[in-house]
């Protein structure tokens, strides 16, 4: 094991009690862009999850949609405990670094900080962290969609935009005989940087490599990440750093705990910009991706280019009436929606893959960063419908992801698989996008890549089981507590996870025409009637002799970042089965508006917790119970009292945008309650017209009369024209083009959508066999 270079933790430690500020938010959008009529970016609060006790780990900085760069500050508690490296009520910045995650539980990437500094570099930044560190206001910063922008309390301003690849920033300093450096700390980051390199080139260039990994500090995943940057000036000194040691006037350096600078001329104040670009093939590609990407110096061109990309982007949806921050709530959910996955082959289409090997993208653009657990539920049916070519491109990662790692991946960072969460959520992800028209990739080898790991105990993507404990859920139908593997403790939501992708394959081998592995999948899909207790009304764990051990509904023991009362819903796609072993739709109506009674309880209240990702189709239960009602009051609730357009306006990790996707969804009033079937349960739009623009040029338009936050109840509904009470509305059907007309109000109708063939369905196929 690599020995840690001394004082570097409790310095940071040190940095975080003395520099952080108390204070978590102020009212109003402060730092935002606030000017709205040109577009819907204007109403994007980059800020939006960066604060409170539920924050949404987001960050502020300048991305484009699934761009690879994404150029954001990191703050000093940030970086260390934040997936977004940004926290609101910090008051101090370390750099700005140029690969973030949005929304993650636990610090991830953050690699190639670089920092101006108004004075000398007189100490090791590896080892007097302090020295280097930039106070700042909110009152001096500003960001929108591809521009983030800082005035630093040094005297220094910061702004920032970017490309796909690149990124282009302009660095202002005051004239100061103290010097003016910029830092490029390729030895820090969020996680632990293993092996970086840096070399100064010439008069004004820079290119480097940083070799990292460890989601959260100990997930197995590693990445190489090369940079290459650009100055329109010579700068007038430079140097390095290694450890403890300041090396002036040396061009390179290697090590783990490395970086260097470039000084400017210190009796001239002065604008100096500097673009930067990214690979994670090679410095060569890196400068073959900054001279594409990012040909040019014109700043406010890049920032517009950026900003129209934005506009075309979220103008998919468009959203008319409501109030200014409903629509900054709506169209910041569906700028998060939009950051991830993530580009990742170069110009010239090549990538390092799971092998760690280069590869060429053959006709498709190989994308990374695949939260797995979290998107599948929604977000990957939005990006579907929208962007049907660039999902379909994602869905191809996927399948040589699996190619050369060896199996699907379960959260795959850059080039490796995480390990993180359970389940194998690849295969609904697959299937949830085919579901939702994203069908231009490789799908028998997709199909042929899920069986494997469905079938063959102790398949592996590189140092990850896919489906952990294969071996003991296929003899016993089930896992427990004393089942052997990553989270033997969290049997039942082990299960239900393998069951749903059970199910996924089984749809999607049904789609493709494979009737035989259909009927096999929906045996196993009913697994989960193995973990449900009819005793208690719960799921439970249970042990290889078939007891189950009874629990406190509200107690997660047993489960994985939720608990009995919590995860005892997610059988979405048979929930008429589960209904009528809870003892029928009036007790489930009942137990459902108890547990609507808090809107985001935590794990350890059996309530809904709309935070994390189980429940989020939890509401429109309602639909299936024949009391759509109750899914109408209780979106439009947790719409307004938990998602707001301020710094703390997110109830919980974005998850790579897999809760706002949630909130978009919400807001339309419709959403794709069963993964891998291509349709929408509805709720109630906020809004009184949305024009949804599908990927393959139709467009669905819903719309609300008297829609507005205090009339969630629909009233009646009419579906391109026709009378309908139907809770549940086919892709197939939508994909068409359609109009939805909701007539709504302020008392619910308890006629409308109550018979039982208004609800959506439920697949039972293999119920008779599946129990063990």
């Amino acid at each position: 094991m690599r020995k840690p270079m001394p004082l570097s933790l409790p310095v940071l430690l040190l940095a975080v009690m003395l520099l952080s500020v108390s204070g978590e938010l102020r009212s109003g959008q402060t730092g935002a862009n606030t000017h709205e009529g040109s577009g819907p970016a204007d109403y994007v609060n980059t800020f939006v999850g960066t604060a409170g006790p539920d924050m949404g780990n987001t960050y502020p900085g300048a991305a484009l949609p699934f761009g690879m760069i994404q150029w954001s500050p990191e703050t000093t508690t940030g970086y260390i405990r934040r997936g977004g490296s940004y926290v609101y009520s910090d008051d101090t910045i370390r750099g700005f670094s140029l690969t973030h995650l949005s929304g993650p539980g636990c610090p991830v990437l953050g690699d190639i900080p670089i920092q101006p500094v108004v004075g000398g570099v007189t100490s090791s930044p590896a080892t007097d962290a302090l020295e280097y560190l930039a106070k700042f206001s909110h009152r001096n910063e500003e960001a929108s969609p591809g521009f983030y922008s800082v005035g630093l309390d040094n005297g220094a301003k910061v702004e920032l935009t970017v490309a796909t690849r690149a990124g282009l920033g302009r660095f202002s300093f005051p004239a100061s005989r103290r010097g003016s450096n910029i830092l490029f700390d390729v030895g820090h980051n969020s996680t632990d940087v293993m092996d970086a390199s840096i070399e100064i080139e010439g008069t004004n260039k820079i290119s480097g490599s940083v070799s990292s990994g460890a989601l959260c500090h100990n997930a197995p995943n590693r990445y190489t990440v090369y940079f290459v940057a650009e100055f329109d000036r010579p700068f007038s000194s430079f140097g390095t750093w290694n450890g403890y040691t300041v090396n002036k006037n040396q061009r390179s350096a290697t090590g783990p705990h490395t970086g260097g600078w470039v000084g400017f001329d210190p009796a001239t104040s002065g604008v100096v910009e500097l673009r930067i670009a990214l690979s994670y093939v090679s410095v060569a590609n890196a400068w073959e991706n900054l001279n594409r990407d990012m040909p040019g110096w014109d700043f406010d061109a890049v920032r517009a280019a950026a900003r129209n990309k934005w506009n075309d982007d979220l103008e998919r949806i468009s959203v008319t009436g409501g109030t200014d921050d409903e629509k900054r709530v709506f169209y910041t959910a569906l700028y998060h929606a939009f950051l991830h996955p993530n580009v990742f082959s170069d110009v010239n289409n090549e990538y390092a893959g799971f092998d760690k090997k280069i590869h060429v993208a053959k006709g498709f653009t190989l994308y990374a960063n695949f939260s797995g657990w979290d998107i599948y539920r929604c977000e990957v049916q939005l990006l579907a419908m929208l962007f049907p070519q660039e999902t379909s491109d994602m869905m191809q990662s996927l399948v040589v992801d699996a190619e050369q790692g060896g199996g699907l991946p379960v959260w795959a960072v850059d080039n490796d698989d995480a390990c993180r969460m359970v389940g194998s959520p690849s295969c609904p992800i697959i299937a949830d996008a085919y579901a939702f028209g994203a069908r231009n990739f490789d799908t028998q080898a997709a199909l042929a890549a899920m069986l494997k790991g469905a079938t063959q105990p102790g398949v592996h993507c590189n140092q990850c089981q896919e489906w952990d404990s294969l071996d003991y859920y296929l003899k016993y139908g089930y896992l427990g507590p004393d089942t052997p593997g990553r989270y033997r403790t969290g049997g039942p939501s082990q299960t239900l996870e393998f069951t749903t992708a059970d199910f996924s394959i089984a749809q999607l081998a049904q789609a493709l025409g494979d009737t035989a592995t259909y009927q096999v999948f929906m045996k196993r899909a009913q697994f989960w009637r193995n973990t449900f207790d009819t005793k208690t009304g719960y799921v439970e764990p249970r042990t290889k002799d078939g007891s189950f051990i009874p629990v406190d509904p509200a107690n997660h023991q047993y489960f994985i970042e939720g608990n009995a009362a919590q995860y005892s819903w997610m059988i979405p796609y048979n929930l008429r089965s589960l209904f009528d072993l809870m003892g029928g739709n009036a007790k489930v109506v009942q137990r459902l508006d108890t547990f609507f009674t808090e809107l985001n309880a935590g794990g350890d209240r059996p309530y809904f917790f709309i935070g994390n990702e189980p429940v989020f189709s939890v509401p429109w239960a309602y639909d299936f119970a024949g009391a759509p009602w109750g899914a109408q009051s209780a979106t439009r609730r947790t719409e307004l009292e938990l998602f707001t357009p301020q710094p703390d306006g997110e109830p919980g990790n974005d998850d790579l945008g897999a809760t706002s996707a949630w909130y978009v969804f919400a807001a339309l009033g419709v959403y794709p309650a069963i993964p891998a079937v291509g349709g929408l349960a509805l709720n109630s739009p906020l809004f009184p017209r949305a024009t949804i623009h599908l990927g393959n040029g139709k467009t669905i338009e819903i719309e609300g009369e008297n829609a507005s936050a205090s009339n969630p109840y629909v009233q009646s509904l009419r579906v391109n024209g026709q009378p309908s009470e139907k809770t549940w509305l086919p892709y197939n059907t939508l994909s068409q083009g359609a109009t939805l007309q909701f007539k709504l109000g302020n008392a619910p109708n308890k006629q409308w959508g109550t018979k039982p063939e208004d609800a959506p369905p439920s697949f039972s196929e293999g119920m008779e066999a599946s129990g063990k």
